[in-house]
């Protein structure tokens, strides 16, 4: 039996999150929950567990780049895989989300078509090849 996999948006651009709903819609085995920003992560990770959390760097309040700093410097981390999914192709951006702790950075396409190909390869991915804990 295929596995579902669980992934968090944390996206407030509208247009993106748009793109990105569309195109995970598409996806079999994959149930996405959007929130609009950084401190609506960290709410939804304290109530809910994801397999993976897609988040977007430049938002107001809480940025990208300080969730990811929250989560890895909680004492009782729930250790959700972190990729990046950001317009930003600025070196400074990239070697910032890696040294805080992101898993992976992704650039947002600038096409549907490409945000389903983004789609496809992050379920095929984390759905077929990933083992995740307590899930096998």
């Amino acid at each position: 039996m295929a596995k579902t996999i669980r992934l968090l948006l944390v996206e407030d651009d509208e247009s993106d999150a748009f793109l990105t709903k569309r195109a995970f819609a598409d996806m079999k085995g994959a149930n996405l929950m959007h929130v609009p920003g950084g401190q609506a992560a960290l709410d939804a990770l304290r109530s809910s567990r994801f397999d993976a959390m897609l988040l977007d760097l430049n938002m107001p309040g809480l940025s990208g780049h300080e969730v990811i700093e929250a989560l890895r410097e909680r004492e009782d981390p729930e250790l959700v895989p972190i990729i990046v999914f950001s317009s930003s192709s600025q070196p400074g951006d990239i070697d910032k989300a890696y040294e805080a702790g992101a898993n992976a950075y992704v650039r947002k396409p600038d096409s549907l078509g490409g945000y389903q190909q983004v789609a496809d390869a992050v379920c095929r991915f984390w759905r077929d090849h990933v083992e995740i804990p307590g899930r096998h």
